[in-house]
């Protein structure tokens, strides 16, 4: 249960920062009960990104053997999502939701013009090998990705995403971040799970 909190906790606090996003702010100001109640306002599953600029990627290995850096994020929309492979719930849960998303015609996956990411945070026992088998049994297209924990840091910060150990488990975000053609952080999705909402969401960032 406490793992739990601790997660919702980060959940928040990364929401907390793409709100600051949003509304142009360069850091998150006020307590955590300030942060509840700029989340009890928000009554949505998709907070855009005003002004996005390009995301910083640095060189980060690919469960497919080739390297990822922010080349890989342009010419397509991206759904960035953030965790590891021995997670108990959330990651399985995310990522099955967008497995149903991936299935639909209309998502962009089958097209190449969408992609899904996962990014793992626990490079100490996630190796692009691992990272692989383990997306096969969401979807197979998944791109897969991790590096060294600088890098991953960097990575991570750059989206807004939230995460730290928490003993041999990992707390982290429950959002997925969306990426541009343009590599730049368009919005970020708020626990998904309905992929009906994730297209509905991601279509109105497309415009």
């Amino acid at each position: 249960m406490q793992a739990r909190r601790r997660t919702t906790v980060l959940a928040v606090v990364a929401v907390a920062v793409a709100v600051a996003a949003v509304v142009g702010l360069h850091g998150l100001r006020g307590s955590g009960h300030e942060a509840h109640a700029q989340l009890a306002m928000l009554d949505r599953t998709l907070l855009p990104v005003s002004n996005p600029a390009p995301l910083e990627v640095p060189a980060l290995a690919a469960a497919d053997g080739r390297g990822f850096d922010g080349k890989r994020l342009r010419g397509r929309w991206s759904l960035v999502f953030f965790g590891f492979t021995s997670c108990p719930e959330v990651c399985p849960t995310t990522l099955a939701t967008l497995a149903r998303f991936a299935r639909d015609p209309a998502s962009g996956i089958a097209s190449g013009d969408t992609q899904v990411v996962f990014v793992s945070i626990d490079p100490e026992n996630d190796t692009p090998q691992r990272i692989g088998t383990y997306l096969q049994a969401f979807d197979p297209r998944f791109v897969g990705v991790t590096g060294d924990s600088a890098a991953l840091e960097r990575f991570a910060a750059a989206a807004g995403a939230g995460y730290a150990a928490n003993g041999a488990s990992m707390d982290h975000s429950t959002s997925v971040f969306v990426v541009d053609p343009q590599g730049r952080l368009a919005g970020v999705l708020l626990h998904p799970q309905d992929p009906a909402r994730i297209r509905a969401d991601l279509g109105s960032l497309r415009g």
